[in-house]
């Protein structure tokens, strides 16, 4: 039993780290990504006539966005689990059932993270197509 703890806590310890590293990065990205655009010579002006300025501004919005609701909606999960933990009352309570099994859903992070990659690329894809392509 002791050793199955201990294998259990080593697993969870590195998926935290790893969960941690990513929602850094992607939130890192997502705001200083813009801004690595926009200090190049014509940058700034280029991607302001774009006609995809609207959907880069929102891919890019929309990605850290996605990152800050999953670390929320962790948190929450994470709080009432320690509430459980130190307040058997609380255990019985509808509200822990629900954060308990939000907290059991990988799921959740699996989506909110692929989408975030996928608006980060999108909004990438377009800022490169607006720098790199002639314009028309």
């Amino acid at each position: 039993m002791g050793q199955r703890a201990d294998e259990e806590t080593r697993h969870f310890a590195n998926y935290a780290e790893y969960s941690k590293t990513l929602r850094s990065w992607l939130v890192a990205y997502g705001i200083g990504g813009p801004v690595l655009f926009l200090i190049g010579k014509d940058a700034p002006k280029r991607i302001s006539e774009s006609p995809h300025l609207g959907l880069i501004v929102t891919l890019f919005v929309s990605g850290v966005a996605l990152q800050i609701l999953v670390a929320f909606i962790n948190k929450w999960a994470a709080w009432h689990m320690y509430k459980g933990a130190v307040d058997d009352e609380h255990k019985r309570t509808k509200t822990y059932r629900f954060w308990h099994w939000i907290n059991k859903q990988s799921g959740i992070d699996f989506v909110f993270d692929l989408g975030a990659l996928a608006a980060f690329s999108w909004a990438t894809w377009f800022v490169l197509k607006t720098l790199l392509m002639p314009a028309i």
